[in-house]
């Protein structure tokens, strides 16, 4: 999860389970999307989806700074499965979830998820560049 707009070194590559060029922002995400293509059960994704503003006016702002409320943020993953549902992922380092800044951004994109009717939101923990699990 970043805010949208964010200068990074884009990695882009052939998705051929999208069928279109994606864009990510690191090289743990490539790994990431790496394991996607190879999973079975999913069907597409979607790489740094953009949150519709709108809906962080209906989402419980305790223990959320304020001017979070204001940033147009972007999820890392959007995952859509066979069954039909679907599933976001958030790759963070090990490390950064010491820092309550990073806790506070995770909360906030599990509320806004959990609005937009996702009941498979996780994080997917990074150490030494390589995805802890799927």
């Amino acid at each position: 999860m970043e805010k949208a707009g964010t200068r990074t070194r884009d990695i882009t590559y052939f998705s051929p389970k999208n069928g279109c060029p994606v864009c990510v922002h690191s090289q743990a995400a490539r790994k990431y999307a790496d394991r996607l293509e190879e999973a079975t059960t999913v069907t597409r994704y979607e790489a740094n989806q953009t949150w519709e503003p709108s809906a962080l006016f209906h989402i419980s702002h305790v223990d959320i700074r304020k001017e979070y409320f204001q940033i147009q943020w972007t999820s890392d993953f959007v995952i859509r499965y066979q069954d039909g549902s679907f599933g976001v992922r958030e790759i963070i380092r090990k490390a950064a979830l010491a820092n309550r800044a990073t806790c506070e951004r995770l909360e906030l994109s599990r509320r806004y998820w959990t609005f937009r009717g996702c009941e498979n939101w996780k994080v997917v923990i990074v150490e030494g560049g390589e995805p802890f699990a799927t």
